[in-house]
């Protein structure tokens, strides 16, 4: 027997080291473990292993032991564990002698007892440890069996119900512990005294109304209807009921204030004295049960339920977001708004933006050091997230934010851009309610101040305005949308005052605020057009509209005067885009598209009161004839008209507007190739005109005396649809180029600014002469032996007024000094934004005509534009233009040579181009010489074979004078690449 008692002991030494292992396992941070653990614990109390009542007891102990750690995650793995194990052991019946369900809740609440002894950090640990097995127990569910006393239910409840009542910061636990209990016991559908002893004992214990008393009568309510409810406690046994507004408002703000006269002591909110940054379930109980609509009967009870409006208007926002509220209570109420907006149903998320929580959210978005910044722009994310995800949400939104508790200058204040984020994400439904809104707030903007009206007008327009530029690129059709826009923009840009049964602005629209109306719609077409579906389409809209209403009147009063001449002229042009528009129609596109967006841009500059608009409109008739008229009013050659064509575009690309410079582009790119050699030079006229004043007045023929210019920008200056030149950043770009062609600009440029300079300290000098004199005083450094000047001396009224006098023709002169230079670097910017523009339209041309011989008559020009142009910029585009050129001319794609006259011009100009290389230049100017020798040369061998021999005597009288000639500044890479071509070339020429 020594032996069998010696290995008995053995093995239950074995399984003590294997329990150790589990229990150490159940503390892990890793579920995977935790888990493997509790069921390795489980699988040793299943009913087939029959355990002893001592490795009951022991384990139960242990387990009860471990509720009460705060070791890594001991409570999570032991309540696992202890779940399954009380379910093993008690699902079945048991002998009665053996250790029961009542000796095991016994030795829970002796475990989990704190006695008091304990420090403040044992005694957490003893009450979570009584929170965990409660938990625990009733997840096992062996409480709800026949066969256990209803008492031990009772008990359970009275134990947490004691624990949530001593200690608040445990409360909301406990009550989240009764509350998934109401679900469980439905689920299993027990027997209805089990909730009806949840709910005695919540009320005994001065529970119901609190937070966490709400979301177990609301579940009781949902899962028992017809559970036994305690009296006098709700109205109708119903915490939503309409009529418990108040009481439900500060009790799920815990505000233990809200007590009112006739109260018992168990009706008082109960506050948990504790603030938690993390959401109170009973919130999501409630925001869950509270109706979409506003005061649906209830299922349960004759009660009128409170809606979600009138709940979120009373706890959210008198309550959180009241204004006497603290910063904790309002970060509940943005968590809730964070919540609502993710997880709500459409209605509930379109009707959070009330007037307290908007002015809270604008407030606190507006400083970033302010407590609740971080909350605020969360919820901001929120919005834009919701938006994205729900396109239509928008509308609800922005009606939010800007309407009667919002801001029209929501983005403004806040420093942010969150509404006009969400205008571009609204979709097609959405922004059918929110143009609508931005009109009515333009006509009415909520102010008497005529400077606050202005500025909210001006931030409605811009959000139009990114409406437009967010869909106009959509592949969805947003035609009507654009069209009510543009219609918006004609209205208030156009129009003085109201039309028949339509209210007047108020305050009145100022003149800048028309301005700026007139402006956006350059802005809008300037995007639209871009896109084919819209270009012609909508700029026609717009001036049909403007046309309608002026004839109706519907808007009221039209701002522009027109004479009967320009009526005329317009009533005209309307019938031309009258026939296009049916041209149209009927598939005739070719020009059709072009014509129409041309028509309608020129008629848009009249209306907009652009004088020269006028002579342009009879130009375009004749253009129109020419080109798109009848057969029986086409008169032969077009080569007229092409011209005029030109000039028309060019008049358009000189204003300093990207809506007409993508306009005249367009329609460059249609009537390309019937450009004839005197439209092609009116281009070339442009690029080797000065940039200067003196160039600026040659191109528009101005009049010294005049002091005027014609910029052709009638836009405002904060129109972001016009393109400047940036000053500084024109002669940051001045290159100069020395004798070696290293680098620097042409040496007639840099002589013309070392003369302006001159002038300048020149002016100045004159300046201080003629005040001297004025004065009758001495510059300082002129005359240091001169003897005291009786200036002093008193002078007379007569002697004043003469003074006077001199002195303001001396300063008159000055400032016309000054409008001087300041007339030279405008007009330096104009040339070289006109340049830029008519390089765009070139560099169409050769896509469109390389092929064309005509197109060669753009070599010099170009190469002398990226020689003698002071802005690198213009330089280097020229260059990039030529470039692009040659390498569309490959192969065959030459221009033709078609007789004896055209040949000859292609000789002088192969040799013009020899000269243009020999100048100092930049490298970029000798690479460009090069290629256009070699294509001019591609031309003439392509023509005929035999021009090879001339062309290497042209190369040879260019390396002739390299070499012998110090006003030759031919580079190397302009023979080098020759050579290279011959390499290439010689194959094809031998055959």
């Amino acid at each position: 027997m020594a032996p069998l008692s010696k290995k008995r002991r053995l093995e239950l030494g074995n399984v003590d080291t294997k329990l150790v292992e589990i229990y150490e396992d159940l503390a892990s941070e890793k579920d995977e473990i935790r888990l493997k653990a509790a069921q390795g614990l489980v699988s040793q109390f299943t009913p087939d292993k029959n355990p002893a009542d001592d490795q009951i007891q022991k384990v139960l102990q242990r387990l009860f032991r471990g509720l009460c750690s705060s070791r890594k995650a001991a409570r999570i793995g032991f309540s696992i564990a202890l779940t399954e194990v009380l379910t093993q052991i008690f699902s079945s019946t048991r002998d009665a002698a053996q250790f029961g369900l009542s000796d095991a809740l016994k030795m829970w609440e002796v475990q989990s007892n704190a006695t008091g002894g304990e420090s403040g950090q044992e005694q957490r640990d003893h009450h979570f440890g009584r929170l965990f097995g409660a938990e625990a127990i009733i997840k096992s569910a062996v409480l709800f069996q026949p066969s256990v006393p209803f008492t031990e239910w009772t008990k359970v409840l009275d134990l947490v119900f004691d624990l949530a009542q001593k200690k608040p910061w445990i409360r909301e636990e406990c009550g989240w512990i009764i509350y998934r209990c109401v679900y469980d016991l439905s689920a299993r559908q027990v027997d209805g005294k089990f909730v009806d002893a949840a709910l005695e004992r919540l009320c005994s214990h001065d529970l119901a109304r609190s937070p966490e008393g709400i979301a177990i009568w609301l579940a009781t309510k949902d899962m028992f209807p017809n559970a036994n409810f305690p009296g006098k406690v709700w109205k109708h046994d119903d915490p939503l009921d309409t009529k418990e507004r108040n009481n439900l408002s500060k009790i799920m703000k815990e505000s233990s204030s809200g007590e009112s006269e006739g109260d018992s002591k168990a009706n008082n909110a109960k506050s948990s004295g504790v603030w938690n940054s993390k959401l109170h379930f009973a919130w999501d109980a409630v925001l869950s049960r509270a109706s979409d609509t506003s005061s649906s009967k209830s299922k349960h009870s004759k009660s009128s339920r409170l809606s979600f409006v009138e709940f979120w208007t009373e706890a959210v926002d008198n309550g959180l977001f009241a204004s006497a509220s603290s910063d904790e209570r309002k970060y509940w109420g943005f968590l809730l708004l964070v919540r609502v907006l993710n997880d709500g149903t459409p209605q509930q998320a379109s009707h959070v933006f009330t007037k307290n929580l908007v002015r809270c959210l604008m407030n606190q978005l507006a400083v970033e050091d302010r407590y609740l910044n971080r909350m605020a722009v969360k919820a901001s994310k929120a919005i834009q997230g919701r938006v994205s995800k729900e396109p239509g949400f928008a509308a609800a939104a922005v009606h939010g934010l800007m309407g009667t508790g919002g801001a029209i200058n929501f983005d403004q204040a806040t420093k942010t851009k969150t509404i006009e984020k969400t205008v571009a994400e609204a979709s097609q439904t959405a922004l059918q309610e929110i143009v609508p809104l931005f009109e009515q707030l333009i006509q009415r903007p909520g102010t008497t101040d005529d400077k606050t009206a202005a500025s909210h007008r001006q931030v409605l327009a811009g959000l139009l305005l990114a409406i437009v530029r967010s869909k106009a690129s959509s592949e969805d059709d947003y035609q009507g949308t654009m069209e009510q826009i543009l219609s918006i923009f004609v209205r208030f840009g156009y129009f003085l005052d109201s039309g028949e049964g339509k209210a007047t602005p108020e305050p009145a629209l100022a003149q800048s605020t028309q301005e700026l109306f007139r402006n956006r719609i350059n802005s809008c077409l300037n995007s639209l057009i871009v896109t084919r579906k819209y270009a012609a389409t909508l700029p026609y809209a717009v001036v049909r509209q403007i046309r309608e209403a002026v004839k109706s009147g519907e808007h009221g009063k039209f701002t522009i005067v027109m004479d009967d001449k320009l009526q005329e002229s317009v009533k005209t042009s309307f019938k031309a885009l009258k026939k296009l528009s049916s041209k149209e129609k009927k598939g005739e596109t070719s020009g059709t598209a072009a014509f129409k967006l041309l028509y309608s841009m020129t008629i848009l500059q009249v209306y907009s009161g652009d004088a020269d608009a006028v002579s342009m409109l009879d130009e375009l008739e004749f253009c129109y004839t020419k080109f798109m008229g009848d057969s029986d009013t086409k008169k032969g050659d077009t080569s007229d008209a092409s011209d005029a064509l030109v000039e028309i575009l060019l008049s358009f690309a000189s204003k300093q507007s990207q809506l007409f410079r993508r306009m005249s582009e367009q329609v460059f790119s249609a009537f390309a190739d019937q450009v004839t050699e005197n439209g092609l030079e009116s281009l070339i006229s442009i690029l080797e005109a000065k940039e200067s004043l003196a160039g600026q007045q040659e191109m528009f023929e101005e009049q010294d005396e005049d002091g005027e210019e014609e910029d052709g920008s009638d836009d405002d200056d904060d129109d972001d649809d016009v393109e400047m030149v940036n000053a500084e950043e024109v002669d940051s770009d001045v290159e100069v180029v020395d004798a070696d062609g290293a680098s620097d600009a042409s040496a007639s440029d840099e002589e013309e600014e070392e003369e302006e300079d001159e002038e300048d300290a020149q002016e100045v000098l004159d300046f201080e002469a003629k005040l001297a004199a004025a004065l009758g005083t001495h510059r300082a450094d002129e005359d240091l032996q001169a003897a005291e000047s009786d200036s002093d001396a008193d002078m007379n009224d007569d002697e004043m007024e003469e003074l006077d006098a001199q002195l303001v023709k001396v300063f008159r002169a000055r400032r016309e000094v000054t409008s001087q230079h300041k007339d030279k670097k405008d007009a330096r910017e104009n040339m070289v934004n006109f340049k830029n523009r008519v390089l765009d339209l070139v560099e169409i041309f050769i896509k469109k005509c390389h092929s064309r011989l005509l197109a060669l008559d753009l070599l010099l020009p170009l190469l002398r534009l990226a020689r003698r142009s002071s802005v690198k910029q213009i330089a280097n585009k020229a260059t990039s233009v030529l470039r692009e050129y040659t390498r569309l001319c490959k192969g065959t794609a030459v221009p033709k040579i078609e007789d004896a006259e055209e040949e000859q011009n292609v000789w002088e100009l192969l040799r013009a181009v020899h000269k243009e290389a020999a100048h100092s230049a930049p490298p970029a100017h000798a690479s460009a010489c090069s290629q256009a020798s070699l294509l001019v040369v591609k031309a003439l061998v392509a023509h005929d074979k035999a021009a090879i021999g001339g062309v290497v005597d042209a190369y040879a009288e260019t390396r002739k004078a390299q070499l012998c000639s110090t006003k030759c500044h031919v580079q190397p890479a302009f023979f080098s690449e020759w050579n290279n071509w011959c390499v290439s070339a010689s194959k094809q020429l031998k055959n």
